[in-house]
């Protein structure tokens, strides 16, 4: 066998085993990024003017763990020359507090036009402006369903013109009815119930859920009012993190779609939504999630104030019908959109539940859960580390490419 031929075999067999390794896991975003996607944290710097009170201190410590939030307690007659070149000259009156909100840091990587030196939110920071930090009634809502299985929740902004805003959530209701019938949950997704078949090897710990909530294509569509006090520093969240959207939109609804732990995309001006764009952005979220690496995504965490875990165990997985399959999204999908180049995604039979979908009827299954969190402790680390050799294969199959061409030309 000559030189050139084994070349040829060794570079069949690493390109083989890299496409192997690196196959994607066929969880959708939207499942993936509620079961594995910790929420970023932001960060609230708390400015005092000497020592705190026992009540203001009570205060902060009830914030608690379970929101994706830090608090880091400034006295101003202590600061420091990185602190005021931080967070700038600050005034505060005599037994008060002040809050200052930011985004969490990945924010600012992902939009480098947004100054994250610059308070999302900045004001006296007491009992009422610290539950609107935490809270809201539309956090509240968007929890709901989607720990009854909602793949998102369409928020939408009002303009205050009824007309315009009636127009603008039927037109989203119209493309996300049209859409919903064509994409289909990625085929190979596997229950917690079927942990068995991950120890034989015939399916990825990567492609078994880590819990029973309900999983099916569906959406659903909240509607805030623009000025709405008890919202306006989750609106503030929304809309900040893409400041020229409101410059460019602001006579007209915007929408943004919440998934997961309280994920978002960059927000869409009512008057650009289409048929073709809901279809891509649908296919994104829906689509077997390619990408493991949370930062390697679209989009930016909300606070949200939930203890994830207790929720993520508990609801019956029921095959429930067979979507119609997708056809002609090829003509549907275009390259112009204000979203990633999305792909279109296989069919499987999707899931559902037959429960009411409430809070209160998510049962906890504490056996499902220490299954899933051992089983994924024992096999994480190996797949994982399959994906890296599968990187190191692709780079060692490049070289022998180039090496191959070489000794081709030389003889």
């Amino acid at each position: 066998m000559t030189s050139f031929a084994r070349v040829s075999i060794l570079i069949f067999c690493l390109y083989s085993l890299a496409i192997s390794l690196l196959e994607a896991c066929q969880v959708p975003v939207f499942r993936y990024a509620l079961e594995r996607w910790s929420a970023d944290k932001y960060e609230l710097a708390v400015f005092s003017n000497g020592q705190l009170t026992k009540a203001q201190q009570l205060l902060i410590d009830e914030v608690g763990d379970d929101v994706n939030l830090e608090i880091a307690v400034i006295d101003i007659g202590k600061m420091t020359e990185s602190d005021h070149a931080r967070y700038g000259n600050v005034k505060v009156s005599e037994g008060g507090i002040v809050g200052h909100l930011y985004y969490p840091w990945s924010v600012g990587k992902a939009n480098p036009s947004l100054n994250s030196d610059d308070p999302l939110w900045n004001g006296n920071l007491t009992k009422e402006s610290l539950n609107k930090i935490l809270n809201s009634p539309v956090r509240k809502a968007i929890l709901e369903k989607i720990i009854s299985g909602e793949s998102a929740v369409w928020v939408l902004i009002e303009t205050g013109d009824e007309v315009k805003d009636n127009e603008a959530e039927n037109k989203l209701w119209k493309h996300l009815n049209e859409v919903s019938k064509l994409i289909e949950i990625p085929d190979g997704v596997v229950g917690p119930g079927e942990l068995d078949r991950v120890a034989t090897g015939e399916v990825d710990v990567e492609d078994v859920l880590r819990s029973t909530i309900p999983l099916k294509i569906s959406f659903d569509v909240i509607r805030i009012k623009q000025n709405d006090p008890e919202e306006k520093i989750f609106l503030k969240m929304l809309t900040s993190f893409v400041p020229q959207l409101i410059e460019q939109s602001s006579n007209e609804p915007l929408i943004f779609p919440v998934f997961g732990r309280g994920r978002t995309l960059e927000g869409l001006p009512s008057s650009i939504i289409s048929k073709r764009l809901m279809m891509e952005a649908c296919s994104y979220l829906c689509g077997a999630c390619s990408c493991e690496v949370k930062r390697e995504n679209p989009g930016i965490d909300l606070i949200m104030n939930t203890n994830w875990k207790k929720f993520l165990v508990g609801s019956e997985i029921i095959v429930d019908k067979v979507l119609p399959p997708l056809e002609g999204v090829g003509d549907l999908v275009g390259a112009d959109s204000r979203f990633p180049d999305f792909a279109t995604v296989p069919p499987l039979d999707p899931l559902s539940s037959t429960g009411s979908g409430s809070l209160e009827s998510v049962q906890k299954d504490e056996n499902t859960s220490d299954r899933i969190d051992s089983l994924v402790g024992s096999e994480i680390g190996q797949s994982h580390f399959n994906r890296v050799i599968g990187i190191c294969c692709a780079v060692v199959l490049g070289f022998l490419v180039i090496f191959t061409v070489f000794l081709k030309k030389s003889s």
